[in-house]
């Protein structure tokens, strides 16, 4: 679990970060960002004490429209799904995964699977590096404090996750704050250890003419591989046996991925126009701002087995193929990226005839990768082979323009429009067109809002998708460019906590993995279609919480998904002598069975497969959620129905989920 380093650091940063906010400043100016965007004002539409939940003394937004727009956020302090601890989980309802805490996972939701393009590696872990659009900055008046801690039994195979938060103003425009998290777990199944980590520090500024946030991240990843269950040794379901009894394929495989970015993005306004709002006051706003940001993205993965030459005892051996060594695996690939954009923004308070803003922007990415290439063989002077292990490096600049139209600011309706083209680079060809809007209007008692989305693509395969040398997977592609359309959109009537859309993607030259860790590309049309229903009941101090999504997938063979995915949130909430709020309830998530993806270690990519279907089984834990003013607490029985039905519970092709267990949480915000 975690180790006495971990621990030891883990001390010492709480007893700093306390020696610092007993010291730091009780009372400051409001201060905040400027150019707040329309987010959503969580506070006012869950009604209740802001004594108990969230401060007015604290603010956050996160930067987007290539952080070049301040959208505000609430902070994380409610009830509300506490429980759902594992944080696969709070970016989609339905994933397949590997059963185990922290491990590799991907959506069954196809418009929410994620892609970091430049380096494949990353896609089964993005949920345990955090991103820059992902970040999220304060503005506080005292400092803020943040410690969580989960525990999941039983104590030998326990998980346990730590965070500890810190943030608070120098002064009005000057924020800085720190995020260390810890997840580890030994997992249920053999083989199965995992643990991941990551630092996280930031700074803003919020001048009346210049703007910055800045941030460096640091995630170290570590996963046990053990290829899933052996089939061929169990003969029989694997409810058979205990979970540590079980025969996996591999004990001694480790995913490893470490990743270090720095980010820093910072704005000049230009210019003063003075506008006239409705009540004759006279504003002076600027009438552009530019922007500069620089992202650093430096990562390394390493797949190793040792003592491989046990597991080439059986005539079907997982990795059927050696390339380089007969003894051990180390395949080890770097990746680094510097990408600069510049950008200029025409405000839309400035253009008081068009009512819209313009913004228009030039990037640049150097790509620079180290890995292995392509094993050659020579003869010593008796005739036998010497296999000569090269490494190559490459290095991939490509350039791209683009521009947008939008409308941000206002009360009713919102949305934007803009184009992408790569002009130059190994990218040279790529480009894309997006567009959005949101709109929200009144209907007699209710509000309502209609949205949309979509946008037309074409992207180059990486440079891991048309290549790649390992000890036991080579290939070498020339794929085509990936075109692919998608469209999305429903309508909101929060006043009824209802949300109903739905979407459509075609897809050509899809690329797709196959059971042996290969990729290959189709020319075939694909469509996915899917049409999703988010509903919130509530019958007296009774909660249902429902999100369902039915898709349909033209060809599975390449694209596998359920075709109906569900989450179901059901709980009773009251509260004890006015203090002390609390929920009991149950949480169910069921997906219809498909050709769930296998997972190949050697690549951390899920694959196809058609050898078994996965699904037509509910997970269903039970759990209290528990608030006393700014601590929150949880008590759980995750996958309590284990059992029932009689059927496997697999997560994914040959991963089953974990055993039932109890876990519990505890999160305590500090204010002053």
């Amino acid at each position: 679990m975690i180790s006495n380093f971990n621990k030891y650091l883990l001390t010492l940063l709480i007893s700093l970060l306390f020696v610092s906010h007993s010291q730091a400043q009780r009372t400051m100016g409001s201060g905040g960002p400027d150019q707040m965007g329309q987010g959503n004002d969580e506070m006012s539409q869950r009604g209740t004490p802001e004594s108990d939940h969230i401060p007015p003394d604290v603010r956050t937004w996160h930067l987007k429209d290539h952080f070049t727009f301040s959208d505000t956020a609430a902070v994380d302090t409610m009830s509300n799904g506490y429980q759902i601890y594992n944080p696969i989980f709070k970016k989609s309802i339905a994933q397949a995964w590997l059963g185990n805490m922290n491990s590799a996972n991907q959506s069954m939701i196809f418009d929410e699977q994620e892609q970091h393009y430049g380096h494949l590696f990353y896609n089964s872990f993005l949920t345990y590096i955090p991103q820059p659009h992902e970040l999220y900055f304060y503005n506080t008046k005292t400092p803020y404090v943040n410690i969580t801690y989960h525990f999941g039994g039983p104590k030998v195979r326990s998980e346990e996750a730590i965070s500890v938060l810190y943030t608070q103003n120098i002064n009005k425009q000057i924020n800085v704050g720190i995020q260390y998290q810890l997840n580890s777990s030994i997992g249920q199944y053999q083989g199965q250890k995992a643990e991941n980590q990551n630092f996280k520090f930031w700074s803003s500024y919020n001048g009346e003419r210049y703007n910055m946030h800045m941030a460096f991240v640091y995630a170290k990843i570590e996963n046990q591989e053990n290829g899933g269950i052996n089939a061929a040794d169990t003969n029989s379901d694997f409810q058979d046996y205990e979970p540590d009894e079980l025969p996996v394929h591999f004990q001694t495989a480790f995913n490893n991925i470490n990743n270090l970015q720095f980010f820093y993005n910072h704005s000049l306004s230009i210019g003063n126009i003075s506008v006239r709002d409705n009540d004759s006051t006279v504003t002076e706003l600027p009438v552009s701002t530019i922007f500069h940001t620089l992202k650093f993205d430096q990562g390394n993965r390493q797949y190793k087995i040792d003592d491989l030459q046990n597991y080439y005892i059986t005539d079907t051996p997982f990795y059927p193929n050696i390339y380089r060594d007969s003894l051990q695996t180390r395949d080890s690939t770097s990746y680094n990226n510097l990408s600069n954009t510049f950008q200029i923004k025409f405000n839309e308070e400035a253009n008081s005839l068009l009512k819209f803003g313009l913004r228009a922007y030039i990037t640049n990415d150097i790509m620079y990768y180290k890995f292995p290439g392509e094993t050659s063989w020579g003869y010593d002077d008796n005739g036998n082979g010497i296999p000569n292990y090269q490494t190559r490096d490459t290095t991939l600049v490509t350039s791209a323009i683009g521009g947008q139209i939008f409308k941000n600011l206002g009360d009713n309706f919102w949305w934007n429009a803009g184009a992408e083209l790569y002009f130059q680079g190994y990218r040279a060809g790529d480009s894309e067109i997006t567009g959005s809007l949101n709109s929200q209007f009144r209907i007699r008692k209710d509000t309502a809002g209609f949205f949309a989305n979509g946008g037309i693509y074409f992207r180059q395969p990486e440079l891991f998708e048309n290549q790649y040398f390992s000890n036991h997977i080579q290939y070498s592609k020339d794929f085509n460019q990936v075109k692919s359309i998608r469209i999305n959109g429903g309508i909101r009537i929060p006043t009824r906590r209802l949300e109903i859309s739905g979407g459509a993607n075609l897809i050509t030259e899809h690329i797709y993995w196959n059971l042996d860790g290969t990729p290959s590309q189709t020319s075939t049309v694909l469509q996915v279609l899917n049409a999703r229903l988010k509903k919130h009941f509530i019958l007296g101090r009774v909660h249902s919480v429902n999100d369902v999504i039915v898709q349909y997938t033209s060809d599975d063979k390449y694209i596998p998904l359920p075709l109906l995915a569900l989450y179901n949130s059901t709980y009773y909430q009251n509260s004890l002598f006015q203090v002390l709020h609390f929920q009991i309830g149950f949480d169910v998530r069921y997906n219809t069975s498909y050709y769930a993806p296998a997972y190949m270690p050697a690549t951390g990519q899920f694959v196809n497969q058609q050898n078994e279907k996965t699904g037509n089984y509910p997970f269903v834990d039970a759990f209290v959620n528990l608030q006393l003013k700014r601590a929150r607490i949880y008590v759980k029985f995750d996958h309590v129905n284990q059992g029932y039905p009689d059927a496997p519970y697999y997560t994914t092709y040959r991963y089953p989920g974990n055993p039932r267990n109890l876990k519990f949480g505890v999160s305590w915000n500090f204010y002053d």
